[in-house]
């Protein structure tokens, strides 16, 4: 359809059966329109590409330890809190832990009350292996009881764990002075922890490049006593290879002694002979004059 049939089209009628017919073209028009959309598939559109669910990561498993602490250099422990601990899902390993909360409240802090007249320490108490803490041998830590009550009860613990995941060590401390003055307020009803808690592993040294020989770990005595079980096992090791006997220096380094000594030997040479000759020369000729003179 043109522009001038469209106006044509939207032109107001002149007269009441031009109207009609006006209707009847409009109502035609709309038909043609819908049946056009109707005919219209929109499943001709490629469908969109299925977005993966991603995968729900895995809950994180914590396990716990209980951390028992006593109130005087005499005494049983009690349960202070709990620590959750978990493996580190990085690259590095090792655990990541976290501290419950505790508090001193009633015959604990009326206990801990008499001990700072008395003096004496706050001991701390860990399982040396998490995994099986009733059969372990346990780690303690103290902090006199003055320090921490002048410390407002503000403690930082370090856990020193050994490649294998034993803990070895507990460092306990607090920010206050050893001194403690004469009196320290104390809550009347209850007071509560602030604690640090950070983990530690040792650094590894140096190691020999290349396998060295058990018996080289080995004392003298011991080193002996093996060499003599090899030999009366017909020359053989633990794993059932024969066992190499030991090389001496010469054996070991000779690929540096012989260049070293070839070159020692091929170098230098006689002294030249012209000075030599007429160094005699002139000393000849000098011993000439003194004789004539």
């Amino acid at each position: 359809v043109n522009s001038a049939a469209f106006l044509a089209l939207l032109a107001p009628p002149q007269s009441p059966s031009a109207a009609m017919g006006f209707l009847g073209i409009r109502l035609l028009s709309l038909a043609a329109l819908v049946a056009r959309a109707a005919a219209f598939d929109f499943d001709d559109e490629a469908p969109a590409a299925a977005v993966p669910a991603k995968p729900k990561p895995a809950p994180e498993t914590s396990k716990t330890v209980s951390l028992l602490h006593r109130i005087g250099d005499a005494g049983a422990f009690a349960e202070r809190s709990k620590l959750w601990y978990r493996e580190a899902a990085s690259a590095g390993g090792g655990l990541r832990v976290r501290l419950g909360p505790a508090k001193l409240s009633g015959a604990e802090r009326d206990a801990f009350a008499a001990l700072l007249d008395s003096g004496g320490h706050y001991t701390l108490r860990l399982p040396s292996n998490f995994s099986a803490p009733a059969d372990s041998p346990p780690v303690f830590a103290s902090v006199s009881a003055c320090s921490l009550a002048e410390s407002r009860f503000e403690e930082a613990i370090e856990l020193t764990f050994s490649t294998a995941g034993t803990l070895t060590s507990v460092s306990y401390t607090v920010p206050a002075a050893s001194e403690c003055p004469p009196t320290l307020p104390l809550a009347a009803t209850e007071v509560g922890f602030s604690t640090t808690v950070t983990i530690t592993y040792p650094s590894e040294g140096p190691r020999p490049i290349g396998r060295v020989h058990d018996a080289a770990f080995l004392p003298h005595q011991a080193a002996k006593a093996q060499q003599e079980a090899a030999k009366a096992s017909g020359g053989k090791d633990g794993d059932g290879k024969p066992q190499e006997p030991p090389k001496s220096f010469l054996q070991q380094y000779w690929m540096y002694i012989v260049p070293v000594f070839l070159a020692l030997s091929m170098g230098g040479g006689e002294a030249p002979k012209e000075g030599g000759e007429g160094g005699g020369e002139g000393c000849r000729v000098d011993t000439a004059r003194e004789v004539a003179e």
